[in-house]
Parts: structure tokens; C-alpha cells; sequence
């Protein structure tokens, strides 16, 4: 197994990012690295670990080595300050989510999404198995918990009640009950109440704690893409930046394959690669499996971009005018150099 060279550097907000040569303003005349690899830096929203699987998988088992690229992270202090980077230029390649790339793409319009590595919504609804509830509607009269306001899964707690015309507050109560932890725990066991909204993470957390749960989100919504791989236009319309664009890609769709393919062996090579992330074999056992769960598509590609799922996100985040409700979202994810990226990145798929 290739083990690919790693560094991860915080980045407070206001701080300037340690960038590679000719990468600051959008120019990419970008060096070779060592033994021919194309130096790389990803921008993240926060640090590594087993919730990003393809990303840890193509470090650990060397998969963006073996594509040409020599990847080092960075992590953003928050999602806000990463979107102003990748506008700002100070960045070639972000991670970001499908709603930070839809914001950061209403202020710049040449903002570019390759693939999703996390193809289905990060937030989920959930229910324990024995509640008797199996879809949204039937949550009629009963209590659903949710982290606080403005947590991440708000937009999708709402939208989904609408869908299943329950009013909140009115016909189904929210509750906030934090994330996984003791209170949680407590308000789901006691009946305080029947479900629970939260991320992927958390629902992992509680599953390690005793609870079978039942998905209950809708279709629509638990297609909405989680994180994705960004850059721009500028970056693209450049030799330089296309080659690390189609190296980058390249490397992440052959480790998506492969933690699809192989969980287990993909959590071996987490473990070893990040070992502090596995310190409670359980615990990072039930996060891995939620994480892979959200790489697999119901139909089509790992990583595979699709209109359907982009435009429900500009509906999400229209509903509390943060976007335009007809911003037409179809260059973000498509256009000549895009679509090069993807058919050189999925060759032989």
C-alpha cells in the first residue's frame, strides 16, 4: 500500500493561507513535486477524519499518489471563511458543501464543482425502529428533536415537514436536544421525542449508544449532495490547473470505488493512517459505515453530479432568500472544462 505525503494546517479566520507557488490570485503555474507529482493543497471545512472516507482513503491508500498528485490539506475556519477564499482566489480546490458552493457561486459565477464525494445529504431524519413512525407524515402529533436553531439540518427539517404539509409547532413539535450526547440520549429513550434530525455523525454516535434507527428523510431531499469538490473557472482554463484538476479528480473517484467496495479494508487504512480517529473501535466502526452509506448513489456514479439534487438545494436555500429562487444552478456543475475533468477522472468506469 502507497502511503501519500500528508500535512493538515489550521487556518484561523483573517489568516493568510500558506499557498503554493503562483496558486495566490487565481494563477496556477504550478511546479512538479517531487519524483513528478503535482503539488496539491485542498482546502476543508474542518479537519480530517473518518467522515470524509474517500478523502482519508485516497491519502491512506495512495490513490491521489498514484494519479500524479501529491495532496496537502488545509483546513478553513468554518464553512463561511472557505467560501471566501475559493472567491476570493486565495485557493485552487475547496471541499465544500453543496449549499456553501451554491452561496459562494452566486457571488462568483465561474465557480466549478467536479464531483461530490458524499453524494447524499449529510442531514438526516431519523426515527428509533420500534417508534412506529416509517415517513415523514407520520410525525402528525408527535415531538422531533433537532440540535438547536440554526443548526445545519434546520433547512431540511423544514422543507420536509412542508413536503409532508405538517406546520411546525402546530401539528409536530420541534424540540432542540443537541447532538449526540447524554441529552439526546435521554430525550430519545424517555419518548421526549419520537425522531431526531441531525448529521450523519450524530445519528452514528447514538447508533454506538443503542439506538436502531429507521431513515426516514424523503427522497428529494436525501439526494441533496453533501460535500464536493470546487474550484473555478480560472483554474481550469489553465494548462496547469487543468492537469492537478484532472489528477485530484482522478485519485478521489478511484478511492470512492475503492471504500465502496471494500469498507472494511478502507477502515483498516484509516485506522492506521489516523489512528487517534479510532481509539473506540465501535464508535468509529458506526461513523465509517455512515459515511460510506452517503458515498452510494442510488443509481448512476460515486460522485456523480446531478442537476435534479443541485436545483433542490437552490430551492432550500431560497426559501430563506439566501439565493435567488430562479438562480439557474447548471454552470456550477457543467461545461466543457468540467465535463473533461469528469471523463478523464471516470475513464474506464
Amino acid at each position: 500500500m502507497k502511503r501519500n505525503r500528508f500535512t493538515t494546517v489550521a487556518v484561523a479566520a483573517g489568516a493568510t493561507l500558506t499557498l503554493l507557488a503562483g496558486c495566490a490570485g487565481g494563477t496556477t503555474d504550478a511546479e512538479p513535486g517531487e519524483e513528478g507529482q503535482l503539488e496539491i493543497t485542498l482546502l476543508l471545512p474542518s479537519p480530517l477524519g473518518l467522515s470524509y472516507p474517500a478523502e482519508v482513503n485516497g491519502l491512506a491508500g495512495g490513490f491521489f499518489e498514484e494519479a500524479g498528485a501529491n495532496v496537502t490539506t488545509e483546513v478553513a475556519d468554518g464553512s463561511g471563511y472557505l467560501g471566501q477564499q475559493i472567491i476570493a482566489g486565495n485557493v485552487e480546490f475547496a471541499l465544500m458543501s453543496a449549499a456553501d458552493a451554491v452561496v459562494a457561486f452566486n457571488v462568483r459565477d465561474d465557480l466549478s464543482v467536479l464531483l461530490c464525494s458524499h453524494i447524499n445529504n449529510v442531514y438526516r431524519i431519523v426515527t428509533p425502529t420500534d417508534s412506529g413512525i416509517t415517513e415523514i407524515a407520520d410525525l402528525e402529533g408527535q415531538s422531533l428533536g433537532f440540535t438547536e436553531l440554526g443548526g445545519g439540518e434546520v433547512r431540511i427539517v423544514d422543507a420536509s415537514l412542508a413536503e409532508a404539509g405538517l406546520v411546525p409547532n402546530e401539528n409536530v413539535t420541534l424540540v432542540p436536544i443537541g447532538g449526540a450526547g447524554p441529552t439526546s440520549l435521554t430525550a430519545l429513550q424517555n419518548g421526549t421525542v419520537q425522531a431526531y434530525a441531525s448529521s450523519f455523525a450524530d445519528v452514528a454516535g447514538l447508533r454506538v449508544q443503542g439506538i436502531d434507527w429507521l431513515d426516514i428523510t424523503s427522497e428529494k431531499y436525501s439526494a441533496v449532495p453533501g460535500v464536493c469538490l470546487t474550484t473555478t473557472e480560472e483554474v481550469l482554463n489553465t494548462d496547469a490547473g487543468m492537469e492537478k484538476a484532472i489528477a485530484l479528480a482522478t485519485g478521489w473517484v478511484n478511492s470512492l470505488y475503492d471504500v465502496i467496495e471494500d469498507p472494511a479494508g478502507a477502515l483498516n487504512d484509516a485506522c492506521e493512517f489516523l489512528p487517534a480517529a479510532c481509539e473506540n473501535p465501535e464508535a468509529a466502526a458506526a461513523l465509517h459505515e455512515e459515511s460510506v452509506n452517503l458515498l452510494i448513489p442510488d443509481e448512476g456514479l460515486p460522485g456523480e453530479l446531478r442537476l435534479a439534487s443541485w436545483e433542490t438545494v437552490v430551492e432550500l436555500l431560497a426559501s430563506s432568500d439566501t439565493v435567488p429562487a430562479d438562480m439557474d444552478v447548471k454552470p456550477l456543475i457543467s461545461g466543457e472544462n468540467i465535463e473533461a475533468v469528469i471523463e478523464a477522472a471516470y475513464a474506464g468506469r
